[in-house]
């Protein structure tokens, strides 16, 4: 399990993912004086409020636990604040994992015999479904470009994890990384159908991915990497942002270029650092832990500068989870009482 990732996010990676040193360089810059605002919001009805993903212009996919009907359903968040809920009629769990520049989100919904499918939702309320070939134990999208081509895990009948690509017109490419022993977790797409992501090798390990659109595939390690890399997320330029675990199992995280350069890097005073996603200006956001094992989330601009910074109210955490072109973030914090709620943070 991807560590601080709540559980259905898990559920997402494995039925129905999500809610990711020798050379490790440690970059810090204080905050600015003049924070960004911050906003938190909820649908209503929930308890608990996942913010995964957030396009171009602003509108946020998730989903959230409705405490009165006890199911999970998936949310679209406008920008000027309107939040539309949605779920599967005949499901438990419906959640929204990715939205593209028109406001098709994509995700998946539970069903009684565990061949949960994928699903495109339209901004006009219609729902289309659709299976890899083999997902006889689910489909789960992750990702999905502003052309409208999704990338994602499907199971197969012995719950191993494979890859896929669906392209606009239908057409679903399945694949694996030689060697991937315990499956293949693509995470990310960007413009060019290039898939990031991770698979786990015979003896348990983790390494990170690259699927070219020719169906190529390039497998890496970050330097320091003794516990598994994990690959969280590809810009247009083809730069991948992950962690990865060192030999004293401390998370840190990484940025490959398409050149396969790798940087290392961390926020100061980080006692485990979790990068989650990547715009296509290369600005990165996820979050850290702190020596008494808060969350706290940060930014870090192409140039290698980090901000940290809190939800107020997040006395359990504050976990970003995606950020846009123009530097607007999203994602979770958990307040006192333990309830998670979703927030904003401007650009």
């Amino acid at each position: 399990m991807v560590h601080g990732q709540p559980a259905l996010a898990f559920t997402a990676q494995r039925c129905a993912t999500a809610l990711g040193i020798a050379l490790c360089g440690w970059i810090c810059a204080p905050a600015a004086s003049a924070s960004p605002a911050i906003t938190t919001f909820d649908p209503a009805g929930s308890i608990a409020t996942y913010a995964w993903n957030i396009n171009d212009k602003g509108s946020i996919a998730g989903f959230f636990y409705d405490g009165k009907h006890g199911v999970t359903d998936a949310f679209l968040r406008a920008p000027d604040g309107t939040i539309t809920t949605f779920g599967h009629h005949r499901s438990q769990v419906t959640a929204a994992y990715g939205i593209d520049a028109k406001g098709v989100a994509t995700g998946y919904w539970s069903t009684k015999n565990g061949a949960f499918p994928g699903f495109f939702w339209k901004p006009d309320g219609k729902i289309e479904r659709f299976l890899a070939p083999g997902g006889a134990n689910g489909t789960y999208p992750q990702s999905i470009n502003d052309s409208g081509a999704v990338a994602g895990p499907w199971y197969d009948d012995v719950d191993t994890a494979h890859g896929f690509l669906r392209t606009p017109d239908g057409t679903i490419a399945e694949f694996d990384v030689a060697g991937d022993l315990y499956g293949t977790m693509p995470t990310s797409i960007n413009a060019g159908n290039s898939v990031a992501g991770y698979f786990t090798d015979g003896n348990g390990v983790a390494h990170g991915f690259l699927r070219t659109l020719d169906g190529a595939i390039t497998t890496f390690d970050a330097p320091g990497d003794a516990g598994g890399s994990f690959a969280q997320g590809i810009d247009d330029a083809g730069t991948i942002v992950g962690r990865y675990a060192d030999a004293d199992s401390i998370d840190h995280g990484f940025l490959r270029t398409a050149d396969g350069t790798v940087t290392t890097f961390d926020p100061s005073g980080s006692a485990g650092t979790w990068p989650q996603g990547i715009n296509d200006k290369g600005a990165v956001t996820g979050y850290y832990e702190d020596a008494g094992g808060l969350a706290h989330g940060f930014v870090r601009t192409p140039g290698g500068t980090i901000t940290t910074f809190d939800v107020s109210g997040a006395a359990q955490g504050t976990f970003p989870n995606s950020i846009d072109r123009r530097g607007a973030i999203t994602g979770w914090f958990i307040d006192s009482s333990g309830t998670v709620h979703g927030f904003l943070r401007s650009p």
